[in-house]
């Protein structure tokens, strides 16, 4: 059960980093500005799941490295 959670998370963060891109914020300068600043929160938003999902690795890497002797 570990594992298969581990197996989410890693997909998950692999995921939303591939989400994240910040090289649209250049384009980005063409838009108005109001929507600029509601795409930036949402970049920031992202940027703390992908926080979150990299420390639930890193746990649950630890967790099947003691639980799971393979």
């Amino acid at each position: 059960m570990i594992k298969l959670i581990w197996y989410f998370i890693s997909l998950l963060t692999i995921l939303l980093i591939l989400f994240n891109s910040p090289s649209s914020n250049s384009m980005n300068n063409f838009m108005s500005q109001n929507k600029f600043l509601n795409v930036r929160s949402n970049q920031m938003l992202i940027q703390k799941f992908i926080v979150v999902s990299i420390l639930l690795f890193i746990i649950f890497t630890i967790l099947c490295s003691i639980y799971i002797k393979t």
